[in-house]
């Protein structure tokens, strides 16, 4: 159930993230029975690392704080509609429900619009244009075995 401070929060760290010079102007929050489990803002920037977006870092938080990769039964607060990054971690995580302030075309209005990505994502793998995807089959049966020993691996916890 959406609650006003949980988006408050996430707009301070978004805020803070984006005057410390550590990110972009997002952050992330996420609940679990009324409690912060994860948060954080964009830190791209300050960590050199290009998936350091904030729900992305605020999944990570709660995985580890929660000691469980199946963030079943939490929500996630952001201030700006997901990039496919971080709709697919939580897509991952199995993250229950979301709340975003700003939408994808708000964000796209001021210069920070994903829906090339999400254009690239839709293509079919062989059509991809950003990063063109070559499949090569010269490994293609050993990599099989290794999918297949994972299929019948007896004791595999399934994620």
């Amino acid at each position: 159930m959406y609650e006003t401070k949980y988006m408050r929060r996430v707009l301070v760290l978004a805020q803070r993230g984006m005057d410390t010079g550590h990110g972009g102007p997002f952050g992330s929050v996420i609940v679990k029975d009324g409690e912060i489990v994860g948060e954080a803002h964009n830190e791209v920037l300050s960590s050199n690392d290009p998936t350091a977006h904030a729900e992305l870092l605020a999944v990570r938080r709660a995985s580890a704080k929660l000691k469980t990769f199946n963030l079943s039964g939490c929500e996630l607060y952001t201030n700006g509609a997901p990039c496919c990054m971080c709709m697919s971690s939580m897509l991952w995580a199995r993250v229950d429900r979301a709340y975003y302030a700003l939408s994808m075309d708000d964000s796209r209005d001021i210069g920070l619009g994903d829906e090339p990505f999400y254009e690239e994502l839709a293509r079919p793998l062989n059509s991809r244009q950003i990063i063109p995807m070559v499949q090569n089959r010269e490994l293609a049966g050993e990599a099989r075995a290794i999918y297949e020993a994972w299929v019948s691996k007896p004791d595999k916890v399934s994620f």
